[in-house]
């Protein structure tokens, strides 16, 4: 039955070369952006990347200074600790004793709900034991109505589906015609945006690569800073 129709406007070789040209052009400007965008990644990883080494470098300068002065402090606060240490256990003992006399009250409690909520859930039980037999009842009653009513449902809705494919395929050739020149007119339009941000994407790399050469002198100065302190003239 397809064959017997006429062709539609995708169909038609006027309309498949202009779709074959807005694509080529519309890909090759957008490899541009994907090459951009990766060298301004790898340019952003590589500031990031030296901008951990000078804190490294600097904290580990840093952390040497520190720990001369811990040490220090370490020996001082060793006799303070042990002091400490017994007043704490002296009040644990305490504690413990008040927490166990805690525990065996609830303990008592807990039993005490349990029982009673026993006798709740058996008088639950009776009175549901009565009532699903009224409810199974309704329920067949319901599912009657219910599969009626279904069966009038789906009738309706078949007729409902028959009328709108008709009316689909009615308008489907008129709309693919406006849909595939459209396609076309966006590809173009879509193909410029690119153009302009690949333009973008190179001066945000031009900037991204002066960026990074400053952020390694930073780095050089921060090994010297380390080294400094590694020959204690910090």
């Amino acid at each position: 039955r397809r064959a017997t129709m006429e062709a539609l406007p995708s169909d038609r070789a006027e309309y498949q070369g202009k779709l074959l040209n807005a694509t080529a052009r519309q890909k090759n400007v957008e490899n541009d952006a994907q090459l951009l965008q990766n060298r301004i990644a790898l340019l952003k990883k590589e500031e990031a990347r030296a901008w951990r080494k000078i804190q490294q470098t600097k904290g580990r300068a840093e952390e040497i200074v520190r720990m001369r002065k811990e040490n220090e402090r370490k020996n001082q606060e060793k006799v303070v600790m042990a002091k400490r240490a017994e007043e704490k256990e002296r009040k644990l003992a305490e504690e413990n004793l008040r927490m166990e006399e805690r525990a065996r009250r609830a303990r008592a409690q807990q039993l005490a709900e349990m029982y009673r909520k026993k006798q709740q859930e058996v008088a639950v039980v009776k009175l549901e034991k009565v009532n699903n037999k009224e409810y199974v009842q309704r329920q067949n009653m319901m599912s009657l109505k219910e599969k009626k009513a279904k069966r009038e449902a789906i009738k309706r809705h078949e007729e409902e589906i028959a009328a709108q494919r008709k009316a689909e395929k009615a308008a489907y050739e008129q709309a693919n015609e406006e849909a595939y020149l459209r396609r076309v007119r966006e590809k173009h339009t879509e193909t410029r945006r690119k153009e302009k941000e690949v333009t973008s994407l190179e001066k945000v790399e031009m900037k991204l690569i002066q960026k990074l050469r400053n952020t390694q002198q930073l780095q050089q100065q921060a090994f010297h800073e380390l080294e400094s302190a590694l020959n204690g003239d910090i």
